[in-house]
């Protein structure tokens, strides 16, 4: 019997009534779950992923020295709340500043674009609060990068007095 059907015994023989039934067809898989995984491989490997983009800030390390006299009739003061508000405020050269204005952070280019306009020497000093989302400081960078004007700031640290400037103005 060599050669013969070894899984299943023998249907039909020779002097039996029933037909022989026909074999079911067996496709080997093998093949086929080798060529997948190969072109999950080159898809893998050849598509770029996104790398995250990141915001470079490069920071002053304080010294005495690195001191800067800026004359305050040139200074925009921006201040950030905790809630997302944007405010400004123009310094005066006698070192206090007008009253907080609030912005709102899609309009923040086009205003500074009109104060640029009356003063073309501004300098901005950025606060931000330190229990605000990022995403809102993100929002507010973009916007002075679209402002077509000399992008000059600074960054101060939010103090006390800044913050009850801001919950006076409605925070």
């Amino acid at each position: 019997m060599a050669g013969g059907g070894f899984d299943a015994p023998e249907v039909g023989g020779k002097g039996s009534k029933h037909k022989k039934k026909a074999g079911g067809v067996r496709i080997d898989m093998t093949p086929m779950v080798d060529v997948i995984m190969l072109l999950l491989t080159f898809f893998m490997l050849t598509t770029t992923l996104a790398a995250p983009q990141l915001m470079k800030v490069s920071l002053p390390k304080g010294d005495v020295k690195d001191k800067v006299k800026v004359d305050m009739g040139n200074v925009l003061y921006v201040r950030v709340s905790e809630k997302g508000n944007v405010y400004f405020a123009n310094g005066k050269s006698d070192g206090s500043e007008s009253e907080l204005k609030k912005i709102d952070i899609k309009n923040v280019s086009t205003e500074l674009e009109k104060i640029y306009a009356v003063n073309n020497s501004l300098l901005l000093l950025l606060k931000f609060d330190r229990k605000m989302k990022y995403n809102i400081m993100s929002d507010v960078f973009d916007e002075i990068s679209r402002a077509k004007i000399d992008k000059r700031y600074a960054f101060l640290k939010m103090e006390d007095a800044d913050l009850q400037l801001i919950a006076k103005a409605g925070g």
